[in-house]
């Protein structure tokens, strides 16, 4: 009987063993499965780390490349203030070695002012950069037109139901600051003018003029419409630098394709270019630019030379009485880098007008619809009486009766 009792014990230990040792083995292959995991783990959280550092220095590098890459003028010991120089009469100017930065002459150039249709130029730089198709077509509508001639704003002369390419737009938009090329380049690129403007804004973020805000694509006044003459010039140099932008810029005349309204097409010339040849100043010729006029900005010119020492220049002159003030002001800039330019003696000094004028606003452009001959006939007039040598001086622009409403 005690035999019989201590078998199934010793059964019972052995049993007993054997499941020990499956709970050793068991435990022994969960805990080092465990520590493997606990591995890959740390191994792909050391991984991930080094990842977010590589992406976080990638950015870091890339976002101090953006920052380099911004022009940014400064001035230097060397850098003249015009304030007090009678030869100025434009209240906001400007010149700004585009190469290095440099700003050479400054007069109030970073107050605030209002750029009136030098606002094209953005308008111009970021159509250009957007359009993919340059001989594309957009047909102008009644609908387009109809708010333009109630402003009584400039137009190029394009009319309702023509169909026209957007390079002729281009062109319409830059040489006579045409407002009704200006809207259907807007309409054409984003639909509506708030997008457009839009991009305006973020393009000038980008550009670092810090101290412009925009509120619409063709430079009709507004008190949040604003910007520096340090800001045009920065804006000046980005659009100079775009291939598209510098040769539009730069043309003194432009003819349009032909269309059913305008068979022969219609001349369009640069509202600079008919108060200047371009090569006054010695040693400088410039190449391209766009004015502006509002009552509240008064007239205004951004312009860009280059040097025989190959060197570029920006020089801005704003807020002037007559329409010849800041193209004189901007060739005597000019005349500070070679001491190339001398003021002409049969222009009297003038005094502004009150800055809180509240009259419609004005544009600096007249109308382009002419034929060839006679737009010939107007250059060569105004260059006349640009140097003296006709019977009349610079005329104000509200006494000219092709100035029209901006």
């Amino acid at each position: 009987m005690q035999l019989q009792s201590k078998i199934p014990v010793k059964k019972t230990k052995i049993i007993a063993c054997i499941c020990l040792i499956v709970l050793i083995v068991v435990c022994s292959v969960l805990s080092n499965k465990e520590i493997s995991k606990h591995k890959n783990d740390s191994s792909q959280n050391v991984s991930d780390d080094i990842n977010i550092q590589k992406k976080t220095t990638i950015e870091t590098s890339e976002l101090q490349e953006k920052k380099s890459d911004i022009f940014v003028p400064s001035t230097d010991d060397k850098t003249v203030d015009v304030s007090s120089d009678n030869n100025i009469v434009s209240q906001y100017a400007v010149l700004v070695n585009a190469d290095d930065g440099t700003i050479t002459a400054s007069k109030n150039a970073n107050e605030k002012m209002y750029p009136a249709s030098m606002t094209k130029l953005m308008s111009l730089l970021v159509a250009v950069e957007n359009i993919k198709d340059f001989n594309d077509t957009y047909t102008i509508t009644y609908e387009l037109i109809a708010p333009l001639i109630e402003q009584e704003a400039a137009r190029a002369g394009f009319e309702s139901g023509e169909t026209v390419s957007i390079t002729d737009l281009l062109y319409g938009m830059a040489l006579p600051s045409g407002a009704d090329a200006t809207m259907a380049i807007v309409d054409y690129v984003s639909g509506n003018e708030e997008t457009f403007v839009a991009l305006m804004n973020q393009k000038a973020k980008a550009l670092g003029m810090n101290h412009t805000h925009f509120t619409n694509a063709v430079g009709l006044h507004d008190e949040n419409h604003y910007s520096t003459a340090l800001d045009i010039a920065i804006l000046m140099k980005a659009a100079m630098e775009n291939p598209t932008c510098r040769q539009i810029l730069g043309s003194v005349e432009y003819r349009t394709t032909s269309t059913q309204q305008h068979p022969n097409g219609m001349i369009l010339l640069s509202t600079m270019y008919k108060r200047m040849y371009g090569n006054e100043v010695k040693n400088m010729t410039i190449i391209g630019g766009k004015t502006g006029f509002t009552d509240q900005a008064m007239q205004c010119l951004a312009s860009y030379a280059t040097a025989v020492d190959g060197n570029e220049y920006v020089v801005v002159t704003a807020y002037a009485p007559t329409e010849m003030n800041p193209v004189f002001d901007s060739f005597a800039m000019y005349g500070l880098v070679n001491g190339g330019y001398e003021m002409p003696t049969h222009l009297e000094k003038t005094t502004y007008p009150p800055t809180e004028a509240t009259t419609t606003d004005s544009s600096d452009d007249s109308d382009s619809t002419e034929t060839a001959s006679d737009a010939e006939t107007e250059l060569d007039s105004s260059s006349e009486d640009l140097y003296g040598n006709g019977d009349t001086e610079a005329t104000d622009p509200e006494e000219s009766s092709s100035e029209l409403y901006e």
